[in-house]
């Protein structure tokens, strides 16, 4: 306090302010001859030592209470106070404090309830299963709940709303709300990503900025898996009305050869029974492929998030199949990493992929060959390879081979109980896991399957 900027001038002028009343009436007196010019002297002199004195004791006394209100603001203001130091001064120090002391709780239990309001708030705000994002001024985010920070696979949403969603209708729409008119109800619109998304947004104007600079509340609703439900039911229809009608037509066939003219033939019977037998395997199967393809198609755009090890997901293929490829006098070889390789995936299904590609490598390779699966880590991706000793394929069959009842040779897949669902189920599975499958072949020296997925973190 006593280094503060003026503090002498404005002692100075505490004194002079106090001096001035005897000062007047000193020259009031001098000039009416009833003192002497000593006695004014001595006048102002005994008025300017008490406001000295005064204005010391106030200034102790300010300092002594901006400590005491630092200590108030963290404990109570007579908490730990040495009571000798209490003495009565000028000021009304103890209730002062005591006071501020009382609006201190006060304030500290609205701050409480408010901090709670808040988290509650914030909880809820969190638990919402649609993304919400909440725009400030120029489309700027100011919040985003989980949801929205799941759907956009980032730690917090930060920045202008472009960086996210450039779509021009939502943009649009945002901007029309901006300056004060409804925007539409709802705006559907199609996110581009490793798997299209589909999204219904909804728009809601603060009416007026506020405290915060909170602006619009913009609401997500994916509509992905609705949509990819609705074309499963289209395909399937389509699909398996088109692939069970040769089956079918085969089963009806040889039924009415058995009621009829085969209807005493022995051997007949058991021919026919044979061939319904493999055909109803066939149906069954595939039946299972598509409803299986179905589910993967449903769920593609949503990314698992289990971490995987490669190595256990390979050792149990190569189990579940080795017996196969015994019975086909072919060998399965597996070239593991020393060190365990994971991935960011879904154990089931990646076990579905490498079954398939494994399985077809056995199917269309040569007799007595090798298939062998090479696994490797580069960078941030890990690779496996599923390479046999075949036929191959020709170049001009590689950019269809992952569609849906794609086959080379129809008679031979068929013959080897494919259903030509296979690849297509192996391209959705990978393109879930935000992986890619490559394919390289040469005619006569076999084909090379390479499935690379991203590595998970430590």
């Amino acid at each position: 306090m006593y280094n503060s900027n003026g503090y002498l001038w404005k002692m100075l002028l505490f004194i002079a302010v106090a001096t001035v009343p005897v000062a007047i009436v000193s020259f009031w007196l001098l000039s009416h001859d009833y003192i002497q010019i000593g006695h004014v002297a001595l006048l102002i002199g005994a008025a300017v030592l008490p406001a000295f004195v005064l204005f010391t004791k106030l200034v102790r006394e300010m300092q002594a209470v901006a400590f005491r209100m630092e200590r108030a603001a963290i404990m109570s203001p007579l908490e730990g106070e040495d009571r000798t130091t209490l003495r009565e001064g000028l000021l009304p120090l103890d209730n002062v404090l005591l006071t501020m002391e009382q609006y201190r709780r006060v304030l500290q239990h609205m701050l409480r309830e408010a901090q709670s309001r808040q988290d509650e708030a914030s909880l809820l705000f969190d638990m919402l299963p649609d993304p919400v994002l909440v725009l400030g001024n120029k489309r700027r985010i100011r919040r985003s709940n989980d949801a929205a920070n799941q759907f956009f696979d980032v730690q917090e949403m930060e920045g202008d709303l472009t960086r996210f969603i450039r779509h021009p209708a939502l943009l649009k729409a945002v901007d029309t709300a901006y300056e004060g008119k409804e925007p539409d109800s709802r705006i559907e619109f199609t996110i581009s990503d490793v798997v299209p998304r589909h999204v219904a947004a909804y728009i809601v104007n603060l009416k007026g900025e506020s405290s915060e600079g909170l602006r619009l509340i913009v609401t997500l609703h994916d509509l992905t898996a609705s949509r990819r439900m609705q074309q499963m039911r289209v395909d399937f229809v389509a699909n398996a009305s088109h692939e069970l009608r040769t089956p079918l037509a085969i089963l009806i066939g040889a039924l009415e050869t058995l009621i009829g003219p085969a209807r005493n033939d022995l051997e007949a019977h058991k021919r026919f029974f044979t061939m319904m037998q493999a055909q109803s395997l066939r149906m069954s199967q595939l039946i299972d492929d598509l409803l299986s393809l179905s589910q993967i198609e449903i769920n593609e755009h949503s990314r698992p998030s289990a971490r995987v090890d490669l190595g256990k997901v390979l050792c149990g293929v190569s189990s579940l199949i080795k017996a196969k490829a015994v019975n086909l006098d072919k060998t399965l070889t597996l070239d593991l990493p020393e060190d365990p390789v994971f991935v960011i995936g879904d154990f089931d299904q990646l076990t579905q992929v490498f079954t398939n590609l494994v399985d077809n490598a056995l199917k269309y390779s040569f007799e007595e060959s090798e298939v062998k699966v090479e696994v490797s880590a580069n960078g941030r991706e890990a690779s496996v390879a599923v390479i046999d000793e075949g036929e191959g394929i020709a170049e001009e069959h590689l950019s269809r081979l992952t569609e849906r009842f794609y086959r080379v040779d129809s008679d031979r897949s068929r013959k080897l109980g494919g259903t030509g669902l296979g690849l297509a189920i192996v391209k959705h599975i990978v393109s879930r896991h935000r992986g890619h499958l490559e394919i390289d072949s040469n005619v006569g020296k076999g084909s090379r399957f390479t499935v690379r997925l991203p590595l998970s973190a430590e």
